[in-house]
C-alpha cells in the first residue's frame, strides 16, 4: 500500500509542477468570483443569501468536467508521447498499480477542483450577498452538497470515459477533444432521439449521468427509467471503461501499437 501511495505522490507532484495545472485552478476561481459580481451588479438577480449564490454557482461544474478531462486524456497518453513510459514501467511497482495510481489521481484532482469551487463561492458569497436573507428549502448546506454529488458523478463518468481513450488510442488531444466533444453534443443527441420515441437511447451512457431528475425532482429522460435503473448503466460502464484501461496497459506491448 505505501508504494502505492508514493506512486499516487509522484503523480500528485507531475500534475501540480504544471503551470496548465494552476491556470485551470486560476480560471474556475475567477470563474466563480465573475459570476457572483454579474449577479450582484449587473443581473441584479434579486440573491440576499450566500447559499442562493452557492446553488447557482454550481453550474460551473462544467468547467471542473473539462479540466478533470484535460488531465484524464493526458495522464497516460503523455507518458508514451514524452518517451517516460518505459522508465515508469521499469519500477518494481506492477503496471496495475501505476495504472491505478494515475486514475485515483484524477479522482482526487477532480475532488479538488470541486471544493475550490465549493469554497470560493462561498466566500464570493458571503462578501457579496451576506446571509441575512431568507433561504428556500433547496437552498441549504445539505442540498448544495447534494448537487455537488451529483455533478461529481457526472465528472467521473467523463473523466474515466477520457482515461479509457488516453490508455487505449495513446493520444491525448483524441482523448481531450471526444470527450469533450460528447460532453457537448451527447445532451442534445440523447434528448432528439428520446423524442423521436427510441427506447434503446436509454442504454446509453449519456443518458445516464444526469441523475438530478431522481434526487432533486423532474421527469426521467425516458418514461419508467429510475434511479436504480440509470445507477447500474453507470456501474456497467464504468467496469468495462476500467477494464478496458486496464486489459490494454497491462497486456500490450510498449512499443507496440
Amino acid at each position: 500500500m505505501s508504494s502505492f501511495v508514493r506512486l499516487v505522490q509522484n503523480e500528485h507532484m507531475k500534475i501540480y509542477t504544471r503551470l496548465r495545472t494552476w491556470v485551470m485552478l486560476a480560471i474556475l476561481a475567477l470563474a466563480v468570483i465573475a459570476m457572483g459580481v454579474l449577479m450582484k451588479y449587473v443581473v441584479e438577480a434579486g440573491m440576499d443569501h450566500v447559499l442562493q449564490f452557492m446553488v447557482f454557482a454550481s453550474s460551473l461544474a462544467s468547467l471542473v468536467t473539462i479540466f478533470t478531462v484535460i488531465v484524464a486524456g493526458d495522464i497516460v497518453a503523455a507518458e508514451f508521447t514524452w518517451g517516460t513510459i518505459k522508465l515508469l514501467l521499469i519500477r518494481p511497482s506492477s503496471r496495475g498499480k501505476i495504472l491505478w495510481s494515475k486514475y485515483v489521481t484524477v479522482l482526487l484532482f477532480s475532488v479538488t477542483l470541486l471544493l475550490v469551487m465549493l469554497i470560493i463561492s462561498y466566500f464570493t458569497g458571503l462578501l457579496l450577498f451576506g446571509a441575512g436573507g431568507i433561504v428556500a428549502p433547496d437552498e441549504t448546506i445539505s442540498s448544495i452538497l447534494q448537487r455537488y454529488g451529483l455533478k461529481a458523478v457526472e465528472i467521473v463518468m467523463t473523466g474515466t470515459l477520457a482515461f479509457m481513450i488516453s490508455t487505449v488510442f495513446r493520444s491525448s488531444s483524441l482523448a481531450i477533444g471526444l470527450s469533450i466533444f460528447l460532453m457537448f453534443t451527447s445532451g442534445t443527441v440523447v434528448s432528439v432521439l428520446a423524442q423521436l420515441k427510441y427506447t434503446w437511447v436509454k442504454y446509453l451512457l449519456f443518458a445516464n449521468t444526469d441523475l438530478s431528475p431522481y434526487v432533486l425532482g423532474g421527469n426521467p429522460l425516458i418514461p419508467g427509467m429510475t434511479l436504480g435503473f440509470s445507477v447500474s448503466m453507470l456501474v456497467v460502464y464504468w467496469i468495462v471503461f476500467c477494464a478496458v484501461s486496464w486489459l490494454l496497459f497491462t497486456k500490450r506491448d510498449v512499443a507496440g501499437g
